[in-house]
């Protein structure tokens, strides 16, 4: 068996946290190791929560308390840095898996070794937080269509998320980690990369959940809520507009450009579909 680094980052949301460990006990591959990242400010309560799940396994759990200000990306690479598995995954505090997940990913990878990374479909869980407590209000799978990785999809928008993908970290250290100049959207970035480098196959099951907050930041507290659509907007633009200069200079040209121009058309399909739902 070889085993997977699973990366989380946390900042002040202790009752997620303790569900994205639960996931990770509750899985029914064995060899892991939790490496995690706290960027928040109560220091003695996330450690009072790692000792608490030590007690519960023999796996190595190691925590890092990190000050500065970096972001996502950042911490995943300070993460991955520290860690020593084969293979890499990221799990974010507010997230979760099905107990198969790492069980079905890994199999994947070990079976077959001219796959680098493995990817699976996802859940989307609404929910949002009351009196302490969280309660669900509607889940979904957000890429069920989802069968294979092909260029002109992944230039048009991210495909899957950061904890549905298990990839080498030989892979990971060719390519460069994450970007450190790109706050957010930086694992789409970072998958296109991986996918003109390497081998990505999809397990077609919806393994990962991915939760979302609704109203988090009326009822819970700005650290319970998920980021911004206009930041991503954002850095969307920004990430398009210099792959086309890449294309450019350096390519590959043609998938450089899609990724370009997939942003007005990504426009369009939105504005045609907000005047339709008009009509």
């Amino acid at each position: 068996m070889n085993k997977v680094s699973i990366v989380v980052r946390t900042k002040d949301r202790p009752l997620l946290l303790k569900r994205a460990i639960n996931s990770i006990l509750s899985q029914t591959y064995a060899d892991w190791e939790i490496v995690l990242v706290n960027s928040g400010e109560d220091k003695e309560l996330i450690e009072s929560i790692i000792h608490d799940f030590k007690s519960k396994s023999s796996n190595d759990i190691i925590l890092f308390h990190i000050k500065s200000n970096l972001h996502i990306d950042e911490l995943i690479n300070f993460g991955v840095s520290k860690s020593t598995g084969y293979y890499v995954t990221l799990l974010d505090d507010d997230d979760t898996w099905d107990a198969s997940f790492l069980d079905e990913c890994i199999s994947l990878l070990d079976e077959n070794k001219g796959i680098d990374g493995a990817v699976t479909q996802t859940n989307i869980i609404e929910e949002t937080l009351e009196a302490n407590k969280i309660c669900f209000i509607n889940s979904y799978v957000f890429n069920n269509r989802l069968q294979k990785i092909s260029g002109w999809k992944i230039a048009r928008c991210n495909l899957f998320t950061t904890n549905s993908f298990v990839y080498k970290r030989e892979a990971y250290d060719r390519i460069g980690g994450y970007r450190k100049d790109i706050p957010l959207l930086g694992d789409w970035e970072f998958n296109m990369r991986f996918f003109l480098k390497h081998k990505i196959v999809v397990i077609p099951k919806a393994l990962a959940n991915y939760h979302k907050r609704i109203d988090a930041g009326n009822n819970s507290g700005k650290f319970y809520a998920n980021t911004s659509l206009t930041k991503h907007l954002r850095y969307d633009r920004i990430i398009r507009r210099e792959y086309l200069k890449q294309g450019v200079t350096n390519g590959p040209f043609l998938f450089c450009l899609l990724v370009y121009l997939f942003g007005y058309i990504n426009v369009m399909i939105k504005l045609t579909k907000s005047f339709i739902y008009r009509k």
